[in-house]
């Protein structure tokens, strides 16, 4: 079964330095197309910030692109442009993320471009009040989605301590009262190598590379290592349930949610083989794109009480939760598609698979994990989200725990992970629209 999905050579493993003001460097030498991927990972996302704060990080994250004095407003933008380059950032619960894939001699202006914005960022407030908007914006796009709607509602719900409950865009109106002071406040706490690692991956010696990151930034200053998170989740002792209601032309959901592991505790590899079992997989085969043979799909979609359904195993700092989520027909009967849906994960927890099943879910879990691999972005992301969870130290190194896990390794994942006690539900019930006056 294998041999039709070609693993991460050895070779991936990454060439590691250290820099004397803390920051981590990683390189992986990757030919097969003339670019590298540039890939600055900072240490800060939704997990870091208390209420009054939350979406601060995410804030900040577009604040980044608002210039230095080495480089205006819009200059980041047109130099990558003339390159032909590929760029973009993200904020997670976990971490906030820069990144360009830039043909092979561009990659060192890259790396001045990002160790200039690590130290030099402006974030005058005439920005931070124009980019205030746009992400309002955002955020009211967002709330055009049942999925995130109740997503958000039920992560609050899940989470009594842990910041994992607060999300990472932030409400509206801590959006519309955040500071410009306190925005450079948790630029200058957390921006800086101490709290940072860089990973490039593409077509040079690897050591070349970590020379170059090296000359971009080890001039600036370390910072001072952010502190710990100090809000572990307590035990959770019973079910909780929520209800969002909205009105307007949204779908029906049922969101299924459970306790679960850091992306570092041994049991992850098999969850995510639970989750390819439930909801199928994204990578690989068509078959395995739409999940039809998944157990969710045969019993939701197939016996017509949904048109979608999919299951998650996220990769997490911190014990987070593994997820189902269900699109029901309009009108569809939710306490129906919660039943089948808590019968399929007790039937995953009390059985194995047959060997045919296992295969099968065994096929499309490597090639998901090998196919976003192939690029050289694809190569640099999966790397440097398995450095910042500890998941696993290189790519190679996660193929190979997620090629040993065993059926049953996945029965008993999903025994100790679908407990009631450390269940949430959640409901998306569409209401009708009030009628205009």
């Amino acid at each position: 079964m294998t041999a039709e999905i070609a693993p991460p050579r050895l070779s991936d493993a990454p060439v590691t330095r250290t820099l004397g003001n803390g920051l981590v460097l990683h390189a992986v030498e990757a030919r097969h197309a003339p670019v590298v991927s540039v890939w600055v990972w900072y240490q800060v996302g939704g997990r870091n910030e208390v209420p009054g704060t939350t979406g601060m990080s995410h804030f900040l994250e577009h604040m980044l692109f608002k210039g230095t004095p080495a480089h205006p407003k819009g200059d980041l933008d047109r130099l990558l442009a003339r390159y032909g380059a590929v760029w973009n950032a993200f904020t997670s619960e976990d971490v906030t993320c820069y990144f360009e894939t830039v043909p092979r001699e561009r990659y060192p202006t890259a790396l001045e471009l990002e160790a200039d914005r690590m130290h030099h960022a402006l974030i005058s407030p005439e920005e931070t009040e124009a980019e205030r908007t746009v992400i309002v914006s955002e955020r009211e796009g967002y709330e055009n989605d049942p999925s995130f709607l109740l997503g958000e509602e039920l992560q609050a719900v899940a989470f009594s301590r842990h910041p994992y409950g607060q999300g990472v865009i932030g409400s509206k109106e801590e959006i519309l009262l955040m500071p410009r002071d306190a925005l450079y406040e948790h630029y200058r706490r957390f921006y800086a190598p101490s709290n940072a690692y860089v990973v490039l991956v593409g077509d040079d010696d690897a050591r070349s590379m970590l020379d170059h990151a090296e000359a971009a930034f080890a001039r600036l200053e370390a910072g001072a290592p952010a502190s710990p998170l100090r809000a572990p989740e307590p035990a959770q002792h019973g079910e909780r349930r929520v209800v969002v209601r909205r009105a307007g032309g949204a779908v029906p959901l049922v969101q299924v949610a459970f306790k679960s592991v850091s992306a570092s505790d041994p049991l992850t590899p098999a969850l995510q083989g639970v989750a390819v079992a439930l909801g199928g997989s994204s990578g690989g085969s068509r078959e395995a794109a739409s999940g039809r043979s998944s157990r969710l799909y045969r019993a939701l979609v197939g016996a017509g009480l949904a048109t979608e359904v999919e299951a998650s195993a996220g990769l997490n700092k911190d014990p987070y939760l593994f997820q189902v989520e269900a699109t029901l027909r309009p009108g569809g009967d939710h306490r129906a598609v919660e039943a089948r849906i808590l019968e399929e994960l007790d039937r995953l927890a009390g059985e194995e698979m047959s060997e045919e099943e296992f295969a099968r879910v065994r096929k499309q879990l490597l090639a998901a994990n090998a196919f976003p691999s192939d690029t050289v972005t694809g190569r640099a992301f999966r790397l440097g989200q398995l450095l910042s969870t500890g998941a696993a130290p290189s790519i190679g190194d996660w193929y190979a725990r997620l090629s040993d896990v065993t059926s049953a390794e996945v029965r008993r994942a999903a025994a100790a992970t679908f407990e009631e006690l450390s269940r949430t539900v959640g409901w998306f019930v569409p209401v009708p629209s009030e009628p205009a006056a």
